[in-house]
């Protein structure tokens, strides 16, 4: 994935050097604008970068030992706006967590991080290794954005 965006960016870079400063930072806006609305969509909806649905979440018991209702969206907390900034500047754009608490849950899931997630009557925690989910990422469809957001750069006015 770090490759795919290596790629992006540096093909993007060349279209943006050729446009004054303003119209850049507007465009670079527009792209991170963009890029964030489709991940929030992507979150809600349990659905990696890539497409495929998310690994869905390991069943609990309840306090009497039996199995909880399933269901439920993930990441209820991550798919707030306010949660996540763009930071714009004439070179590029950067969507990052808001806060530390909502950077460290977005990295235990995008990168299958461990965690503890509870302790035990004696207190000892109980460490629970997540799988990897997507939470952050460029797909086909935020790729086709950027094509038309760089169409409208380099289009004349009508």
């Amino acid at each position: 994935m770090a490759q795919d965006l290596s790629e992006f960016e540096r093909w993007f870079s060349h279209i943006l050097a050729a446009i004054e400063p303003e119209k850049r930072q507007r465009a670079i806006m527009q792209l991170g604008q963009a890029i964030r609305r489709a991940n929030l969509q992507r979150i809600a909806t349990n659905v990696d970068p890539d497409g495929r649905a998310m690994e869905p979440r390991k069943p609990r018991l309840d306090g009497r030992g039996k199995l909880r209702r399933q269901g439920g969206k993930m990441f209820k907390g991550l798919r707030r706006l306010r949660n996540w900034k763009i930071l714009a500047d004439g070179d590029g754009v950067e969507i990052k967590p808001a806060s530390s608490s909502v950077d460290r849950v977005a990295a235990v899931s995008q990168f299958g991080e461990v965690d503890v997630v509870g302790r035990r009557r004696s207190g000892e925690p109980i460490r629970y290794r997540y799988p990897v989910r997507g939470i952050l990422g460029i797909g086909a469809e935020d790729e086709r954005r950027a094509l038309e957001i760089a169409e409208s750069l380099i289009s004349p006015p009508d």
